[in-house]
C-alpha cells in the first residue's frame, strides 16, 4: 500500500469548523491533524477503497484534481468528512489529558452537560456524518456518473456491515468488519440461515 499519510488532509481544521460547529470562534488547534488523518482512515477510506482514497489524495496535495474528483471533493466528500471529524475530535475538546489525569475542559463563563447530553451530541453527528456520506456513495455509484469515477469502479471496496449502538455505545464493525461475498450476494454470519446463496446455489 502506497504512503498516503505523507499528502496534506482532504479537509483543513477551518472548514471543520465552517461546516460543522456553531461557534465559528472555535481554536482550529483543537482539531489536530492526526484527528482528520484519524477520520480519513475511519470512515473515508472504507467507503472509497485504497485505490480511489489514495488518487483523491494524491490529486488534492498536488492541485491537480480532476473535474470530475473536484465536483466530488466540493460537493459530497468535504461535508462528509467534516462531520466525521467533528465526531472523532468531540471526545478531545470535550476533555484534556493531563499529568493530573483526563479533566473536563471548561471555564468560568460554560457550564458542563451531563454524559447523556453528550452521548445524544455524538450520536447526533454520527447520525448527520451518514446522512453525507450515504449521499456521496449514491452520487458515485449513480449510472448518471457512469463513467466519472474509473478507479473507484474497478477497485470497489466489499461491501461492509452497518455500524450499530449497544447501550448508548456506537459500535464500528463497518470499519474492521467485511461481509462474505458469495456469488455476488451479500451475506452475513447471522442471515446465512436466510441467505438467497445459501439456499439457491
Amino acid at each position: 500500500m502506497a504512503n498516503y499519510r505523507q499528502y496534506t488532509t482532504l479537509v483543513s481544521a477551518g472548514e471543520v469548523i465552517e461546516k460543522t460547529f456553531t461557534n465559528k470562534n472555535t481554536d482550529p488547534t483543537l482539531i489536530s491533524e492526526n484527528t482528520i488523518v484519524l477520520a480519513e482512515l475511519a470512515h473515508i477510506r472504507p467507503l472509497l477503497g485504497d485505490k480511489f482514497y489514495g488518487e483523491l489524495k494524491l490529486q488534492h496535495n498536488g492541485g491537480t484534481l480532476s473535474t470530475n474528483n473536484a465536483t466530488l471533493m466540493q460537493y459530497f466528500l468535504e461535508d462528509t468528512l467534516c462531520w466525521y471529524v467533528r465526531f472523532e475530535v468531540a471526545n478531545d475538546i470535550m476533555n484534556n489529558t493531563t499529568s493530573s489525569g483526563i479533566v473536563n475542559n471548561i471555564d468560568e463563563f460554560s457550564r458542563l452537560i451531563t454524559p447523556k447530553d453528550f452521548n445524544t451530541f455524538k450520536q447526533d453527528t454520527y447520525r448527520k456524518a451518514e446522512i453525507f456520506a450515504k449521499d456521496m456513495m449514491d452520487y458515485i455509484e449513480d449510472e448518471d456518473q457512469d463513467g466519472f469515477f474509473p478507479t473507484y469502479e474497478n477497485n470497489k471496496p466489499k461491501s461492509m456491515i452497518d455500524t450499530y449502538k449497544n447501550h448508548g455505545m456506537i459500535f464500528y464493525d463497518s470499519i474492521y468488519t467485511y461481509r462474505k461475498q458469495r456469488c455476488g450476494y451479500n451475506c452475513t454470519s447471522y442471515d446465512e440461515a436466510n441467505c438467497y446463496c445459501v439456499n439457491n446455489c
